[in-house]
């Protein structure tokens, strides 16, 4: 699959050659935004195509499972030149986790579904390389498509990372949890979608910890009692006490 452009990206630097392998999601949309760039974005499909990447390829990113990035990377020796640079997508993994000596990490923090666009543009894109030269390089092609363009070491990156799996990922899962509730009882998730979106909003404007509430903030027991005896998993009871008392005790 190619992705063609013939212009120049929005920052007028010259296209670059960017092979990406992978399939899944963030291979996807990045392809699509890089390619929007102004860039000619070979996509390789998954790890069994790394004989497609060509071998004068600008840079070649690993749009990988975290576990597959070392594999696909000494896979690629031999087939690409010395000085092309190898990048990775993940934002828990480290930089050494990369065969070449000219290497590099190309991380965007976002969440990506394949049923839903992203601007890319808004989208912080965390950089990190091996030498100056592969840094210009990647901050020019992330400048390409993002607003929002960071040097993170490895370190900072991990941590990073973390923090957007509890903004995130567990966030989406307290999600899941209460679309369960609701379900049991024939109500349509869409009514918690104003109170999302203003706790969302909030945050744009308060800190996290001044813009909390709810029973654990007042720590009304005869609130929680209730609520823990509606919930039916014991897993679940768990994860409303632990984070009941943790709210509390962090204000």
């Amino acid at each position: 699959m190619l992705f063609r452009s013939l212009i120049r990206n929005f920052g007028g630097q010259i296209m670059k050659k960017i092979a990406i392998i992978g399939k899944g999601r963030v291979a996807t949309h990045l392809g699509k935004a890089l390619s929007g760039g102004g860039h000619f974005v070979v996509m390789c499909g998954g790890r069994e195509r790394i004989c497609d990447v060509p071998d004068d390829a600008d840079m070649v990113v690993l749009a990988v499972k975290d576990d597959c990035i070392g594999d696909v990377s000494l896979g690629l020796e031999g087939v690409i030149h010395a000085e092309t640079l190898v990048v990775h997508t993940a934002g828990s993994v480290g930089m050494g986790a990369l065969a070449q000596e000219r290497r590099g990490v190309f991380y965007p923090m976002q969440t990506f579904s394949m049923e839903r666009e992203v601007d890319f543009s808004k989208v912080p894109l965390f950089l990190e390389a091996s030498d100056d030269e592969g840094l210009a390089l990647l901050d020019s092609v992330a400048r390409s498509i993002s607003r929002e363009v960071y040097h993170l070491d490895g370190e900072k990156r991990g941590v990073l990372h973390l923090a957007a799996v509890f903004c995130c990922n567990f966030v989406n899962h307290m999600y899941a949890l209460s679309e369960e509730l609701l379900e049991r009882e024939g109500i349509p998730f869409e009514t918690m979608l104003a109170l999302i979106d203003e706790t969302a909003a909030k945050v744009h404007e308060l800190s996290p910890r001044v813009a909390q509430t709810g029973p654990a903030v007042r720590w009304d027991e005869s609130v929680m009692e209730r609520h823990i005896g509606m919930l039916s998993d014991e897993r679940v009871q768990m994860i409303y006490k632990i984070l009941s008392r943790n709210i509390h005790d962090k204000l």
